[in-house]
């Protein structure tokens, strides 16, 4: 994989959990796009849309599915996990 097929977006509420992650994902050579809302993950989807993501169902502001659906929009080839 090159460095651009290693772009992750990472759509997580829950801080703590969302940094960790983070850290653990970059170690292993991905770079990490951090959101914290359907909002946000949206917006950084349609910005730099990513290889992979990791996106959480139940989000303050609404679903996550909302972010995959800008997703497959925005990159039809990312691979989503939910």
């Amino acid at each position: 994989m090159t460095t651009e097929e290693k772009t992750l977006l990472l759509v997580e509420d829950d801080r703590p959990l969302r940094e960790r992650l983070a850290r653990a994902l970059e170690t292993r050579g991905f770079t990490v796009a951090p959101a914290e809302s359907v909002a946000e993950g949206k917006a950084k989807a349609k910005d730099a849309p990513p290889a992979f993501a990791v996106v959480d169902l139940k989000l303050e502001d609404g679903n996550g599915l909302d972010v995959v659906e800008t997703l497959h929009t925005t990159r039809p080839d990312s691979r989503v996990v939910v």
